[in-house]
């Protein structure tokens, strides 16, 4: 088994994070990055890469003008999404300002919106924000928030919201664009393939809730951990009745939707009906802070799939073993 490069493991730790690795270089880049950039130049690194995530998960990243994009696992588009990202691109990159390839490359984002919306029809313009924010400021990070200057005095009610364009933004455009629009020859996956994708998607695997990847992690339990560990960054915990691909990577979270996703899962038992799920979420917000919140349920839910603290079996959702390393306590200030 060869080891991975530093640089190697990098770029490969961001498209699972991301989806995507940019070869733009900008002054907040860590050197780090910066040095993963240059070694991408290099043939021997991409097929090393492409060789990796190929044994690793079945398919290597697609690659467009040393911009890589790597759409598995969790990073998958849903059909919604990808509608919205293509008519997204199609909007900023028809907005003057990034056609003129000016340097401050503001758009407004109700401008955007409206554009969406008009190919998107189905869906209403607060969806249609959320998907964008999710995907390009959140995920793909090809927007920045800005905060215009206003002149003194003026006293806006609302304040509208502005993005800043990454200079990325063109190139990765086209590599999402020929990748979604290519159709892409899917050679079958082995079995093992199907436990690793299965482990990056879900971080959770158990004989009840996936009994057939779960006959094929116990078989091979050796050399999946070792393949993940050449990344220095995924530990596989393997109990008698789990396995959780734990990530060193991700820090313990205090977001609100995080901890009350926790305190959701801890209170499962053996298991909660899907359609129960939503007023369990109202249940514990009410117990962690005796008082109405201004929680979003969906980001609660996401909290709670994302971070393998519960996992769907049917239409049941069953808490993971993960959630017994934790405890959920409300400070007196987020009571207040």
């Amino acid at each position: 088994m060869v080891d991975l490069h530093a640089n190697e493991r990098l770029i490969i730790n961001q498209l699972f994070d991301r989806g995507i690795f940019t070869s733009t270089i900008t002054p907040e880049m860590t050197n780090n990055t910066v040095n993963a950039i240059a070694a991408l130049k290099q043939p021997l690194v991409q097929r090393r890469i492409t060789n990796y995530l190929t044994d690793l998960l079945g398919m290597g990243p697609y690659n467009y003008q040393e911009n890589l994009l790597l759409l598995v696992g969790e990073q998958q588009l849903t059909a919604e999404e990808v509608h919205v990202l293509l008519a997204t691109l199609k909007a900023v990159i028809n907005e003057p300002s990034i056609q003129a390839d000016e340097d401050g490359r503001i758009v407004s984002a109700q401008t955007i919106i409206r554009q969406v919306r008009s190919e998107v029809v189905d869906l209403d313009e607060k969806r249609i924000f959320r998907l964008i924010k999710r995907l390009f400021v959140e995920r793909f990070k090809l927007f920045t928030p800005e905060q215009l200057e206003q002149a003194p005095g003026d006293q806006a009610i609302l304040v509208e919201e502005y993005w800043s364009v990454s200079p990325d933004f063109t190139s990765v455009a086209q590599c999402l664009v020929n990748n979604l629009r290519t159709a892409q020859q899917r050679t079958p996956l082995t079995e093992i393939q199907q436990v690793n994708r299965g482990l990056l998607r879900r971080r959770f695997l158990s004989p009840k809730v996936t009994p057939y990847l779960w006959t094929v992690l116990v078989e091979n339990k050796v050399k999946i951990a070792e393949k993940w560990a050449q990344l220095q960054r995924f530990e596989l915990e393997i109990g008698d009745d789990y396995a959780l691909l734990l990530d060193r990577q991700r820090q313990r979270s205090a977001a609100k939707p995080y901890i009350i996703a926790l305190a959701v899962a801890r209170s499962l038992g053996a298991g909660l009906p899907q359609e129960q799920l939503n007023q369990r979420v109202h249940q514990i917000v009410e117990r962690l802070y005796g008082a109405p919140q201004n929680v979003s349920i969906t980001l609660v839910k996401e909290a709670l799939f994302e971070n393998a603290l519960a996992s769907k079996h049917g239409q049941n959702i069953l808490p993971t073993p993960l959630v017994k390393r934790f405890a959920v306590r409300a400070t007196e200030e987020e009571k207040i």
